[in-house]
């Protein structure tokens, strides 16, 4: 096992998830269809395609923005999007984001496409599974982070059972299940961070303007 390689591999997809992270933050913060979806709980199928692109382009980028390996396997962020998908919009969004990142990942072949697609449509599933789980809540931080680790540690199973040669596979999970088990992890654990804030505060706004709308009701039926 390289530590240098394992070192560097890391960085570089930490390096990655700030970027990933923080672009994704700016992004669903900023439109109306992630409170109705987050806050409000209203599914449409307008807000539920757009986050489905949106977290299954970011599946995608965190794919091919990772380091690739001289077998042709890449070190990637590729779970994040997907999983955090189903962590805040349910199975239906998960699944259409993890297929938009599984469905790219698999187009762009090598000897571990196939359980690296299947993690990636899983870990949205996963995070969908857990988000009805839990009451069609999202889950808060510290209980993302875990089953982040879980969806990489499941993902490296799958790419131990599936991915030919063993030998290859042995090889590429060595080098490459430390820095995506941490980095995916961090990833979801400073987005989860962001969006449970972005939740109290959008939820604070909308019981003011709720409590605005009775006050303003109230004071119409005086006069």
């Amino acid at each position: 096992m390289d530590l240098g390689s394992i070192s560097e591999i890391l960085l570089n997809l930490i390096n990655e998830m700030t970027v990933m992270v923080t672009v994704i933050a700016i992004l669903v913060s900023s439109l109306n269809n992630f409170k109705e979806l987050v806050v409000e709980r209203k599914f449409t199928y307008k807000n539920q395609i757009i986050m489905m692109v949106i977290f299954g382009a970011f599946s995608i980028f965190g794919s091919y923005s990772g380091t690739k390996l001289d077998s042709g396997a890449i070190a990637n962020l590729r779970d994040t999007g997907p999983l955090i998908a189903g962590l805040i919009g349910g199975p239906i969004i998960g699944l259409g984001a993890g297929l938009i990142g599984g469905i790219a990942r698999y187009l762009g072949g090598g000897f571990t496409a196939l359980p690296c697609s299947i993690a990636t449509i899983s870990a949205g599933i996963i995070g969908g599974l857990v988000y009805n789980y839990n009451n069609r809540e999202f889950l808060g931080p510290q209980k993302s982070i875990i089953i982040a680790v879980l969806v990489e540690i499941y993902h490296m199973g799958l790419t131990l059972i599936l991915a030919k040669p063993y030998s290859e596979a042995l090889e590429v999970v060595k080098i490459v299940a430390l820095p995506m088990i941490i980095s995916n992890a961090m990833a979801v654990a400073i987005f989860s961070v962001i969006i449970s804030s972005l939740i109290q505060d959008k939820m604070k706004i909308k019981e003011l303007e709720d409590n605005l709308a009775i006050i303003s009701s109230n004071e119409e039926e005086k006069i």
